[in-house]
């Protein structure tokens, strides 16, 4: 007997090749900046003692310290995105399972994938994606925990109320 969880699936899919396209994001950034590892720190921390040991202060105008910003946005977009999408994932399908009907499913992973998207652009562009992804990322992990609280214990939270 095999169980069909179509909606968690739907969106898990959705997400999972967003996720995929953060990740390549990050090495496009990797590459422009010439970095296989870490987010540039190290390489604009020598630049610096570079610049030092020449005893020349006209060398520390010279370092462009914003170089690698664009490839810090880009990991923490992937790394936030797998620091809290797994969970609501996980909670949906928990969801799906015990029975939670599927247009507040589907309302509810519509939201997430679009906040998540939200999220990433502004990171990436400094805007209110970032801050509305947030919100609404959390919005959706504390229903889905609600849910998964309360749907398979509803007889007995009831009867708590009932005496």
């Amino acid at each position: 007997m095999s169980v069909l969880v179509p909606i968690t699936s739907t969106y898990a899919g959705i997400l999972g090749i967003y996720y995929l396209k953060l990740a390549f994001d990050i090495g496009k950034e990797r590459k422009k900046t010439k970095t296989s590892i870490g987010d540039g720190s190290q390489q604009l921390i020598q630049k610096i003692v570079d610049a030092g040991k020449s005893g020349k202060t006209e060398s520390f105008s010279k370092i462009d310290y914003l170089s690698y910003d664009d490839l810090l946005r880009a990991i923490r977009a992937h790394g936030n995105f797998g620091e809290f999408v797994p969970f609501a994932l996980l909670f949906s399908l928990i969801c799906e399972l015990n029975g939670v009907t599927g247009k507040f499913l589907h309302g509810i992973l519509f939201a997430l994938t679009a906040s998540r998207f939200a999220h990433a652009s502004g990171l990436r562009a400094s805007n209110m994606g970032r801050s509305i992804g947030v919100i609404i990322t959390i919005l959706s992990i504390l229903i889905f925990s609600i849910l998964c609280i309360y749907v398979p214990n509803k007889d007995t939270i009831c009867n708590l109320f009932k005496n």
